[in-house]
């Protein structure tokens, strides 16, 4: 049963999501909501476990691989290369309204020594980059966009914070996009052009502008 959420489409609403796995679970079913990605990073787990707990309806969560792994996987980058970057953030790249997070303490966002993964980000992706930079962070600071990661249908574009309307202009928002900002990204000086195991052809690089 198709319950995925698309931002900006029409989708299930969590709440019948959440209805829906009550029911069959008391119809005697076994239910499996199964995620893209890790369920703990993005994907609403922690509500759904809090209404199935409200039920007394026993869960088990197993672990998934977050987009931003998958994506540091792929381009063989390390998000928190000891030279570059001493942590890591996940943030969401839109509100609940649509725009920017209002809630997020975006000076301590622009840390130059910090590797930073805005998930949900394509509409916002311009705001963000100005926002980031009106904080402080370069304009020169490198930034990956990918979309699809680790599909057949992935597609990747590397720049700056400066360039970022040109990255989501090519890379679109129709698909799941990461966007990922911080000097690690282009610790790896590598021009890659191959057939990955899914018989995609993939052409990037990274660090080389």
């Amino acid at each position: 049963m198709l319950v995925g959420k698309r931002g900006g489409r029409t989708s299930c609403r969590q709440e019948d999501i959440n209805d829906m796995m009550v029911k069959l679970a008391k119809a005697g079913k076994r239910v499996v909501r199964l995620k893209s990605g890790d369920p703990m990073i993005f994907g609403r787990a922690g509500e759904e476990i809090a209404h199935l707990d409200r039920e007394n309806i026993p869960v088990d969560v197993i672990p998934g691989i977050t987009a931003a792994s998958a994506m540091a996987s792929r381009l063989g980058i390390s998000l928190t290369h000891r030279d570059h970057a001493q942590s890591v953030r996940f943030i969401t790249g839109h509100s609940r309204h649509g725009g920017l997070p209002t809630d997020v303490n975006w000076r301590t966002v622009a840390d130059s020594h910090t590797t930073t993964v805005f998930y949900m980000g394509g509409r916002t992706a311009p705001l963000i980059a100005d926002r980031l930079i009106d904080e402080g962070l370069s304009s020169e600071t490198p930034v990956i966009i990918i979309s699809d990661v680790s599909r057949t249908t992935e597609r990747a574009w590397n720049g700056t914070l400066a360039t970022i309307s040109d990255g989501i202009a090519q890379i679109g928002y129709d698909n799941p996009v990461l966007i990922a900002i911080g000097s690690t990204l282009a610790a790896r000086q590598i021009v890659a052009h191959d057939t990955d195991d899914f018989g995609s052809d993939r052409r990037m690089a990274l660090g080389a502008r």
